[in-house]
């Protein structure tokens, strides 16, 4: 009997993932056909434990072949298509079969959504949909080098129908992709095909997104601009995402108002969608348009059943708007809202470190170390390594000690527990203690403290200083591999004069402040002056963030030159002097920084608010006028009165 359904598949050293990905359709689809393209790992050896199908091919640095060469192989009515690094839920692919076998015969092609993880742990979930299901007919071919589309062989692409097939794809997340270089050769391949000039729309896109994940923003920018441009129709499926990534980069850029006007062309043509309902109430959020943000979040959330459709990720619907609120709401001094949001968050995406660093945190001001673990207990947020060390290191970051100690005891692996043991020692001023246990490890033992996340430099540094034994710092030579983290590290030996980067140092005071080591932080402020004048705007900043409000106003005003402050250094200023009762000094910033050309939200909100509270309805009018000019869609502006 023929088989229904075939998966081809084409791989090279995926040992690591091939045993899942075959494991969740085992037994579902009737065929397998796998290809290999050159592995030198135990990948075909898995793959015949599985099928008698298994070919090799040698690469041709072309995608498409490889595909033809597997569906030249299968024998069913219809080809599966899946990577290596993928895998489906066995239910669902039983209940797409049954879908192909009511299929019109008309139909000859399905595409099905694809849930991409990215992050570090797979934290962000991304979504697109592509074409992985088609007739195995003779006049159905795949082309192009990378990116490969299925087309017939007239060369007209294949109108495909809505499958309800989910794919689950970790081939982004961010050890795969440095593994693999997958953009050095992603970009070589799409190079190839914009020569060949036939689909030069869709070879911007694609070369947008390798330059966009690799921070280089602006390329990216001018790459989607140039895709969308010489689009040939507005319904192919990447144009959505292309427009959504045109509006990212802007953000990423800071043209916020660019980034509006985008949103504003394109949401009637997308009126089911989240994506840009979203996007507008972030942009508002990182102007610092808070009310603004919170109307336009709290009404998608309110209102989310008129976009059921995403187009870059599912999490814009309710995760990451219930993050945002969570933030705005703690930023006003609303805690119970904000726990409220960042807890719906953190219900949405189990994962997310900012979402349970945020709710522990405010747990931590209104409740007992007992009744948090408690929480977590009862929350089954530390059910496994991987959550015990991520819960963990927020315990430690906010100052839980206890919460660390009821954690590491859970911890099933010694190396990793003493790391974390160790981390105790500093939280408690353990330091002799914890040196020990340092100088007894190996430098294995100290790269899987790091790396589980128990210690990082920053914890053996304050260490190092605590101890007088410098030695350590050495050590922490061994383990980095970041040149310029070493230039920094060897800048605190005394033994780089050139001062290094000033992130690394920030760091490390943010550390002392963490640690409630004060002493420590004012022997590290002393180097300051080593650094560009800008830096010290950035502790204050740093100071300010954690209510140090009077000395952080202090260094502020030591930096006499205000062409270094940026926006945010007089948002600080006017707040602080605010809560000091220093009302016309505050204003006196505030129009000193609209002077330097600052255009922050916050600087003619808090005018506008200090001027009501002074009486001073003139000034007023005037301010609330430059505003309206500079935030016409601002519906808090529109509610005050000139």
């Amino acid at each position: 009997m023929k088989p229904f359904l075939s998966l081809c598949m084409i791989v090279k050293n995926e040992e690591k993932v091939l045993q899942r990905c075959l494991d969740s359709v085992y037994g579902v689809v009737d065929e397998i056909v796998i290809v290999d393209t050159g592995s030198t790992d135990l990948t075909k050896e898995i793959a015949l434990k599985y099928t008698n199908k298994v070919y090799d091919f040698e690469w041709t640095n072309n995608f498409a072949d490889a595909r033809n060469f597997a569906q030249q192989h299968a024998t069913g009515e219809w080809i599966l298509v899946l990577d290596a690094d993928e895998y489906v839920e066995r239910t669902n692919l039983q209940e797409m079969i049954q879908q192909l076998k009511q299929t019109d015969d008309s139909v000859e092609a399905y595409d099905v959504s694809i849930y991409n993880f990215v992050g570090a742990y797979g934290e962000r979930v991304l979504q697109h949909r592509h074409t992985r299901i088609y007739r195995n007919v003779p006049y159905l071919r795949y082309d192009r080098a990378i990116h490969e589309q299925l087309r017939h062989v007239s060369g007209k692409y294949v109108e495909a129908k809505t499958g309800i097939l989910t794919i689950y794809h970790t081939g982004y997340m961010r050890h795969v992709v440095v593994e693999k270089k997958k953009h050095d050769r992603n970009a070589q391949l799409i190079e190839r095909e914009m020569e060949a000039g036939e689909s030069i729309a869709f070879d911007y896109f694609n070369l947008g997104n390798e330059h966009l994940s690799k921070g280089e923003v602006e390329q990216a920018l001018q790459a989607f601009i140039q895709a969308y441009q010489h689009k040939k129709d507005i319904r192919l499926s990447w144009v959505s995402y292309c427009l959504v990534q045109i509006i990212l980069c802007l953000k990423y850029l800071q043209r916020f108002d660019d980034a509006l006007r985008v949103i504003a062309d394109v949401e009637n043509i997308y009126s089911e969608t989240a994506d840009f309902q979203f996007l507008r109430g972030e942009i508002y959020y990182l102007q610092h348009r808070y009310d603004d943000a919170l109307k336009q979040l709290e009404y998608l959330l309110e209102n989310k059943e008129k976009y059921p459709y995403t187009i870059k990720t599912f999490e814009y619907v309710e995760y990451d708007p219930h993050m945002l609120l969570g933030q705005i709401y703690k930023h006003k001094g609303n805690l119970q809202k904000a726990i409220y949001h960042f807890s719906c968050a953190l219900s949405f995406n189990r994962k997310s470190y900012e979402a349970l660093y945020n709710v522990l945190q405010l747990l931590a001001r209104v409740h007992s170390e007992t009744e948090i673990i408690q929480f977590i207990e009862s929350k089954q947020l530390a059910n496994d390594l991987l959550a015990i060390s991520l819960v963990a290191r927020i315990a430690s970051a906010l100052h839980l000690e206890n919460v660390m100690k009821s954690l590491v005891a859970k911890l099933g692996d010694d190396v990793i527990q003493r790391g974390f043991e160790i981390k105790v020692n500093i939280l408690q001023n353990a330091y002799d203690d914890a040196l020990q246990k340092i100088l007894k490890s190996s430098v294995a033992d100290l790269q899987t403290y790091v790396r589980s996340g128990g210690l990082d430099s920053y914890d053996l540094l304050v260490l190092a200083f605590k101890t007088n034994q410098l030695d350590v710092v050495r050590l922490l030579l061994h383990l980095v591999s970041d040149q310029k983290e070493k230039e920094f590290l060897l800048f605190m030996l005394n033994e780089h004069e050139q001062a290094p980067e000033s992130m690394f140092y920030l760091f490390l005071l943010e550390r002392t402040i963490q640690l409630k080591e004060y002493e420590l932080f004012e022997q590290f402020l002393a180097l300051k002056n080593r650094f560009a004048p800008s830096v010290h705007i950035q502790i204050a900043h740093l100071l300010h963030r954690y209510e140090f409000m009077d000395v952080a106003l202090q260094l502020y005003r030591s930096v006499d030159n205000m062409n270094d402050w940026d926006a945010g250094a007089f948002v600080n200023v006017m707040e602080a002097l605010a809560m000091k009762n220093e009302i016309m000094e505050a204003m006196q910033y505030g129009l000193l920084a609209i002077s330097f050309g600052h255009h922050d939200f916050r600087l003619y909100k808090y005018m506008i608010e200090l001027m009501s509270i002074c009486g001073m309805s003139e000034e007023r009018r005037k301010i609330v006028q430059q505003a309206k000019q500079l935030y016409p869609d601002s519906e808090w502006l529109l509610k005050q009165r000139d």
